[in-house]
């Protein structure tokens, strides 16, 4: 009982799925790139003590999707914590990053890294 509670807990939206079909639109604005990694040891633990993002206790990867906006001339990544099948408790992201430039590279080497709560954007 408990692996199925858990479960609907864990899988209530597939954000990984959503980013793929973003990526797919062809009109408005679309996703121009989605990454699935790990979440180290240090933004896990750091993740959990901030007391922002008490409901995701089983999150285990960031997913990162990068959207560009013609109008404003805005880049926008967006960071989601999920399992690893791409499972999210919520849909609303944890972190939104606004550019001029695109900086979704960047994001993805401080994850690589295990530096990615602590830095500032």
């Amino acid at each position: 009982m408990k692996r199925r509670l858990k479960n609907k807990l864990v899988n209530r939206y597939n954000i990984l799925k959503g980013a793929g079909r973003q990526k797919q639109k062809r009109k408005g604005n679309r996703c121009i790139q989605y990454e699935l990694l790990p979440m180290g040891e240090d933004d896990k633990l750091a993740m959990f003590n901030d007391k922002i993002t008490p409901e995701y206790p089983y999150s285990t990867y960031w997913l990162l999707d990068g959207y560009y906006w013609k109008f404003s001339n805005i880049y926008q990544v967006r960071v989601f914590p999920c399992s690893k099948s791409g499972g999210s408790p919520t849909k609303s992201p944890v972190r939104m990053i606004f550019s001029s430039e695109n900086i979704f590279e960047k994001v993805v080497e401080d994850i690589k890294k295990d530096k990615f709560w602590d830095a500032d954007y």
